[in-house]
């Protein structure tokens, strides 16, 4: 039985002292102090045995642990954790089985709780109304090369005061870090510059996801950019994702928050030792850090290199030989009836489709499977009238693979 008050060392002390007198039996003690005689005899027989000491309750925990985690692994987790203060128990129990050959490494709860003990991790707070997303029509990825994402990880000033903007590539499939490269500003010169090298090195995705801000997004005619027209021209699509929602691109995001806690705080001394930084830690990224996506292996185990090779000597058919197109000048205008339409600079040297509507006074201008508009009828000015289908959705497919306007990627 429970005695009525917490069983302090005072309480029992009393209830000793007592027994001790001779006035009081056990009995009459134990009915008092709400105890039974079982725990009554007990702490007589502690006190005469090790006197007010042992009345203080002992450890309950056991003499020995026969489960318990291996101090030199122990101290091998905190080291890996010190080395990488941003990765997981999860990361570290894939490393222990890879770096350093442990068969039956400590499980993941285990390893959690190794590093509260020490003080490295703490525990995090759900944000309030946080709840699951849905990508909607966004594009899964499949294979390597099938669709990567690209953003810019935000700016910021390295300690010579020059300004450094990190344009970031990622395979989706395999996580695969393709490129961080420290630019001097996130414009579309610098970012095809970027790209061009990319894409000679590891070839032609089939998707590139990104979100609606420049350079890649523009308030235009089907909202792209000279950038994003250029990558249909190669042959490939477009996806943007919602307007306001980065978590679209969530995987590519939470890279972003580690490349910034761990190469961008505190910033370099200039943009070349930026980039040096970069390119250490991207080796890492791909090569030593696991991924709980791709089953705790490391990008570099997944990733191939894409079979469609750039070549500048190649023009992609975007609409099938028997589709008549019309040449848009450098000034980014198109002939029809004699009379020059404006349909945007971004499509400066393509070649779009006009498609005759009910009226023949007006025509739809169609660049690769986007209709940008009309012009014709009483269009004023000459430039291109968007339509009410001219509406980029967060999920839309640009070059399509219909019949009629398939791309050639050969």
């Amino acid at each position: 039985m429970p005695w009525n008050i917490t069983p302090t060392t005072e309480q029992r002390l009393k209830f000793v002292t007592l027994a001790n007198s001779g006035r009081f039996s056990v009995s009459e003690l134990c009915l008092e102090f709400g105890v039974s005689r079982k725990s009554g005899h007990k702490w007589l027989v502690r006190h005469a045995e090790g006197g007010v000491a042992a009345l203080v309750d002992g450890s309950r925990a056991p003499h020995s642990v026969p489960l318990r985690t291996d101090e030199a692994i122990e101290r091998l987790v905190v080291s890996e954790r010190r080395l990488h203060p941003t990765w997981g128990a999860k990361k570290l129990r894939a490393v222990l089985e890879r770096k350093h050959s442990m068969e039956a490494p400590p499980a993941t709860s285990t390893l959690g709780e190794i590093l509260k003990r020490h003080g490295l991790i703490e525990a995090r707070r759900r944000r309030p109304g946080a709840f699951e997303v849905k990508r909607g029509d966004l594009t899964e990825s499949l294979r390597p090369n099938h669709v990567w994402a690209t953003d810019f990880k935000g700016w910021f000033y390295t300690q010579d005061k020059e300004r450094c903007d990190p344009l970031t590539v990622t395979d989706l499939f395999s996580r695969y870090l393709l490129s961080v490269q420290a630019l001097p500003q996130a414009t579309q010169g610098w970012t095809r510059m970027a790209y061009t090298n990319l894409f000679r090195t590891h070839g032609l995705p089939e998707i590139i996801r990104m979100d609606n801000g420049s350079p890649f997004g523009s308030i235009g005619p089907g909202g792209l950019s000279k950038l994003t027209v250029w990558w249909i021209s190669l042959g490939i699509d477009v996806e943007f994702i919602k307007p306001a929602s980065p978590q679209q691109n969530g995987s590519h995001e939470r890279m972003h928050r580690t490349l910034k806690a761990e190469c961008c705080k505190p910033a370099s001394a200039n943009r070349v030792a930026q980039q040096k930084r970069f390119d250490r830690w991207r080796k890492e990224f791909n090569e030593e850090r696991p991924h709980e996506a791709i089953g705790q292996r490391v990008p570099d185990d997944v990733y191939h290199k894409s079979a469609i090779r750039l070549d500048d000597g190649i023009a992609v058919d975007l609409y099938g030989p028997l589709v008549k197109t019309h040449p848009v000048s450098e000034t980014g205008s198109v002939s029809w009836q004699g009379r020059s339409w404006h349909v945007g600079d971004a499509f400066a040297g393509q070649d779009v489709v006009f498609e005759v509507r009910e009226k023949e006074t007006v025509v739809g201008v169609r660049y690769a499977n986007l209709v940008l508009g009309e012009i014709g009828g009483e269009c004023p000015y000459g430039r291109i009238r968007p339509t009410e289908f001219n509406k980029r959705r967060g999920s839309r497919r640009i070059a399509s693979k219909t019949p009629e306007s398939s791309v050639n990627k050969g």
